[in-house]
């Protein structure tokens, strides 16, 4: 990487740190609306994890903040903690981030920031930018309601737009890469069951509260 790309690297670093500090000083000052669902991970009925989630509305910001810990034993056992977070303005998505671990080992550690209009992925201090637009809807939002006639979700752990089809019955499978996919079951509007799928194995969430 040139001095140069060094720089902007480091100036996004400081502007998306100003910006997020910006966002919890308001916490301050206003009025926040929280909501936090908590998912059973489910494997063969049998209890593997939990997945966390809450949804704070502050003003003309929304912030998701996802933290999931899951054990499971596939040959070997895994130890899975991943926290996540993502940050709406007027329904635009600014900023996101993942970082998941596997039995204590860094796995992905990356950031989404909308710089001057272009999106931008921070991985292991290298800045890719993301042909996108704006983007409205991430897979985090479907854990709270519906898609609401959306085509596609933009997936923050691949760093691209999954495609939405309809199922009928309040239903929607959202696909991923190398034929994984989960199907969002919804009632009245909000999320009763997450089935993931993937070549490994498959999983069912279950909001503990409804």
């Amino acid at each position: 990487m040139s001095i140069k790309e060094e720089l902007k690297t480091a100036v996004l670093k400081v502007k998306t740190f100003l910006f997020i500090l910006a966002v919890l000083i308001s916490f301050s000052f206003a009025k926040v609306n929280s909501k936090v669902i908590t998912y059973h991970v489910i494997k063969n009925n049998v209890l593997i994890g939990t997945i966390e989630i809450n949804k704070r509305v502050i003003n003309d910001s929304v912030i998701y903040l996802s933290e999931s810990h899951i054990k499971v034993k596939f040959l070997l056992k895994f130890n899975v903690v991943a926290k996540e977070k993502s940050v709406y303005k007027d329904g635009v998505l600014v900023y996101s981030s993942i970082f998941r671990t596997l039995n204590k080992k860094t796995k992905t550690d990356n950031k989404i920031v909308l710089d001057n209009g272009q999106y931008k992925l921070q991985s292991t201090g290298n800045s890719t930018a993301l042909g996108f637009n704006r983007i409205k809807q991430n897979l985090i939002t479907l854990y709270f309601e519906e898609p609401n006639g959306a085509g596609y979700v933009f997936c923050d752990n691949l760093g691209t737009m999954s495609k939405i089809t309809p199922l009928g019955d309040s239903r929607y499978k959202v696909e991923f890469s190398n034929g994984a996919y989960n199907v969002f079951h919804y009632k009245n509007g909000q999320c009763v069951k997450i089935d993931a799928v993937n070549k490994l194995f498959n999983v069912t969430l279950i909001p503990v509260v409804i």
